[in-house]
């Protein structure tokens, strides 16, 4: 882990990955078209060289809504710009219209576990940062950011320095 602390230079920047939504984006609409071509081939019309889509099939309806709502999110995720911004002096979430700072001397503790709610990919499922001040901690899943090993090591240098008697 100290490896991937020193390959990256602070400050360093990790964008929200989007690749997850367009794969699902385009999984929806390529098995919403194969159910088209499958029912007119059913249907025996695409022989005769006229392809009829019914719209009101609940299938067509059903996997229209996934690729519709699918592609919301993409472009809703892609306006937004989500990213983290770490530095030696704190960590910054930023996106389109807020941007949320947390000095070096506001992080009362840091640690890492696994979110047992959701199964991401990647070594550590959630890094939960605690505030001083804050009642809840900020939950962060490194597997939906660019190099997420460099984000987690990052994080993780911003630890405090525990204080010997």
């Amino acid at each position: 882990m100290t490896d991937a602390l020193q390959a990256v230079q602070l400050p360093a920047e990790f964008r929200h990955r989007l690749d997850f939504y367009w794969q699902s984006t385009a999984v929806y609409a390529v098995t919403l078209i194969a159910y088209i071509v499958i029912r007119a081939l059913w249907e025996s019309s695409l022989q005769g060289g006229q392809i009829s889509i019914v719209l009101t099939d609940p299938v067509v309806v059903l996997l229209g809504a996934f690729v519709v709502g699918s592609t919301i999110v993409l472009l809703f995720n892609s306006a937004m710009k989500r990213t983290i911004i770490v530095t030696d002096d704190g960590i910054t979430f930023t996106s389109r219209f807020h941007e949320r700072t947390f000095l070096r001397g506001d992080i009362e503790r840091i640690s890492l576990g696994r979110d047992p709610r959701i199964r991401v990919r990647g070594v550590f499922s959630v890094v939960k940062i605690r505030i001083v001040g804050r009642r809840r901690t900020l939950r962060v899943r490194p597997a939906l950011y660019t190099n997420e090993h460099a984000l987690t090591a990052c994080i993780l240098a911003l630890r405090p320095k525990k204080v010997q008697p």
